[in-house]
């Protein structure tokens, strides 16, 4: 039987001039040292001279068994490709191990240069029925040796390091307990089984695995609302990690107030910057810390300091005068002529990207988070006393925000016009200047979710429903930008992003399900959330069939794509914000486990056919057991006990209307049960 585990190099700058290839700087050699192992050097050199910019790797593997090798990417495919290698079908690699030489020595058959390069063994063995063989190799890079060139072997040795059957199953057995740990933190006992299983095991997985990644793709930076929408969805599952973030974030944040679209990973002694006037982080990131300090109730993080961007690192202000400084950059001096938050480069759709640019153009799902951010920032300033002077300040801001957004975006059709261009005209709307009416669905399911369509037009807004449905849920933007040129507007209306792509007219996944989902549930309308959710999750075989989206049934994505030859088509698995709207859709909009600042309120909007639904979580290391009955009508709760006691507390939810029961924190016992009837 033969073996033929192989690793392709990509050992590249990642500044590398366009008409340069990586290969060329890029020695690959083959080398056997009888006694020590057998592996493959690798030596990336520099294309401007530099010395100190010269890089080298070591791919080890032991050595018995090894019948051939091959160091050519293209003779190693062949007429095949990385996948599928001709070199697997056409019997022994073309090198042998008499090719090799020892370490750091180069002849005319062990190594190449300037051609793509493999490292790929081939083994030969026999096996007895029943037995098993397995093959250790490791890859490292090396600590440079003299002149940055390769260093000495037993220097290259070091990374030589196999680990044992024992010791990878010790660590597989440790990584599924923190998986499980993890998950065990919240889950959900629903009438659909397959919801279940997603938001009980892959879910918090894939939490952690996109909390995890920079979301800079990648460059060394943290993406600002992308990080910031990750991490509030991460709050309950990790609340230290979380706090970690706000902090790294707000020491990039700008004097005047602005969070960059990216910041770097490192923080404020970070040298990644992006400096593209993308305007919406701030309001991402107010709703974060809001949520932090709800789940948690460590108000000593207003107190924290943190520098400014471009500022000395010893000139730092609190993490509230931060937070007043964001609010501060939209309702002081970011209002356009109808009162609302101007966009300048551009918020949330990345496609409408030039349509406020000249100082002009306005936003309406920005205004509408300026609009919560406003009642996020009064409720802490009540609570913690930080800053009472401010209060009435942040309500005047909201109501005119509010009556900005009813007088002017709110069209004929009781639905809310996306944007306001530098040109003077409204995009999305009822008369586009091509002449098409228009759809974009965050601006409706933002008003609803702040309040400000509630309770006079929310049939309106969800009318629209119906001209954004496809068979892979609702499109985010609807019609396409096929019927002539709009100027100012940005790469989706000069077809740039054609359509199909992305978020020009397809289910993109966070804003098409996930926003209408949040807007669904301040709305009460528990069904279309449901549906909204199962249109998110890839899970359902009748909405998203593996074989037309291509993409697993157990990643979460981006967008359902409809681009020629492939309708509804997966993208972007893992890395995406759907994945934070998809776990809070089910805990916090769905179920309602929403904590406040006064404690812990269970608001939740479940569709009719879930008569009843059930979840465990930890809140502030206490555990609480929910059970949930459903009278029919899916929302406003009617009556709430914990451990067998009524709850009395109420509030009037400021973005929904509706009264909420309140469970103080002092009450909770270290187990707890809460039932509540809806």
């Amino acid at each position: 039987m033969e073996a033929t585990p192989e690793l392709r190099p990509a050992c590249a700058w990642f500044d590398i001039a366009p008409w340069d290839y990586p290969e060329w700087y890029l020695r690959t050699g083959l080398f056997h040292d009888p006694g020590v192992g057998a592996g493959f050097s690798i030596q990336l050199t520099s294309p401007v001279c530099n010395v100190s910019k010269r890089r080298s790797a070591v791919f080890w593997t032991e050595e018995a068994d090894i019948a051939g090798a091959e160091v050519s990417f293209e003779k190693f495919v062949g007429f095949g490709d990385f996948k599928k290698p001709d070199a697997v079908f056409e019997g022994p690699l073309q090198m042998s191990m008499s090719d090799a030489m020892p370490w750091s020595e180069y002849s005319d058959q062990n190594n190449l240069f300037a051609y793509p390069p493999v490292c790929a063994f081939q083994y030969k063995y026999t096996l007895a029925p029943g037995e098993t063989k397995s093959f250790r190799q490791s890859f490292g890079l090396l600590e440079p040796g003299e002149e940055n060139w390769l260093p000495e072997l037993d220097v290259a040795r070091k990374v030589a390091v196999y680990l044992d059957h024992e010791t990878c199953e010790k660590d597989i057995a440790a990584q599924a307990k923190v998986a499980t740990d993890r998950a065990a933190v919240r889950t959900i006992d629903s009438p659909d089984e397959a919801l279940n299983q997603y938001a009980n095991e892959w879910l918090p997985l894939q939490m952690d695995w996109v909390c995890s990644l920079d979301r800079g793709h990648p460059s060394g930076m943290r993406g600002g609302r992308d990080g910031a929408s990750d991490f509030t969805a991460n709050i309950p599952l990790d609340p230290a990690w979380t706090r970690e973030i706000i902090l790294t974030q707000l020491s990039c944040q700008k004097p005047d107030g602005l969070c960059p679209r990216h910041y770097s990973s490192a923080g404020h002694s970070g040298k990644e910057r992006d400096n593209r006037m993308h305007r919406d982080a701030g309001a991402w990131v107010i709703e974060m810390v809001y949520a932090y300090l709800a789940h948690t109730k460590d108000f000593s993080i207003l107190e924290e300091q943190a520098p400014w961007l471009d500022e000395p690192a010893d000139q730092t202000s609190s993490i509230w005068e931060h937070l007043l400084q964001a609010l501060n950059y939209y309702v002081v001096d970011g209002l356009g002529e109808h009162g609302l938050v101007r966009i300048e480069k551009v918020e949330w759709l990345d496609t409408v990207n030039i349509a406020g640019q000249e100082g002009r153009g306005e936003g309406v799902m920005l205004t509408n988070q300026v609009i919560m951010a406003c009642y996020f920032m009064k409720e802490i300033a009540e609570k913690t006393g930080v800053d009472q002077a401010q209060i009435d300040a942040f309500v005047s801001s909201a109501e005119g925000l509010k009556d900005g957004l009813l007088t002017h975006a709110l069209n004929e059709e009781g639905y809310f016009n996306g944007f306001f261009t530098d040109d003077g005209v409204w995009v999305f709307s009822t008369k586009d200047p091509d002449g098409q009416k228009r759809v974009y669905g965050p601006a409706s399911w933002w008003s609803l979710a702040s309040g400000v369509a509630i309770p006079d037009h929310v049939d309106s807004c969800l009318n629209v429903l119906d001209f954004l449905k496809c068979d892979a849920g609702w499109r985010l933007n609807w019609p396409q930008f096929r019927f002539g040129k709009v100027d100012k507007v940005g790469r989706m209306a000069t077809c740039d992003t054609p359509p199909g792509r992305a978020e020009h007219g397809n289910a993109y996944n966070q804003g098409s399900h996930g926003f209408l989902a949040r807007g669904l549930a301040a709305a009460g309308k528990g069904d279309l959330l449901y549906e909204a959710l199962v249109n998110l999750l890839p899970y359902d075989q009748d909405k998203h069939p593996v074989k037309q989206v291509m993409t697993p049934p157990y990643a979460v994505l981006n967008v359902w794509e409809e681009i020629p030859r492939f309708k509804n088509r997966g993208k972007n698995t893992f890395l995406t914000g759907s994945i934070s709207y998809g776990i809070r859709g089910v805990y916090d909009w769905m179920y309602g486990i929403k904590p406040n600042l006064e404690g812990l309120v269970i608001d939740p909007v479940l569709p009719s056919s879930f008569e009843e639904a059930k979840a465990s979580i930890q809140y502030r290391g206490k555990a609480c057991d929910i059970s949930i009955s459903n009278g029919g009508e899916g929302s406003q709760v009617k009556s709430m006990t914990l451990n067998g006691e009524a709850v009395t507390k109420t509030i009037t939810d400021v973005f929904s209307g509706r009264t909420l029961y309140v469970i103080d924190d002092d009450l909770l016992q270290d187990a707890n049960e809460i039932t509540v009837t809806i």
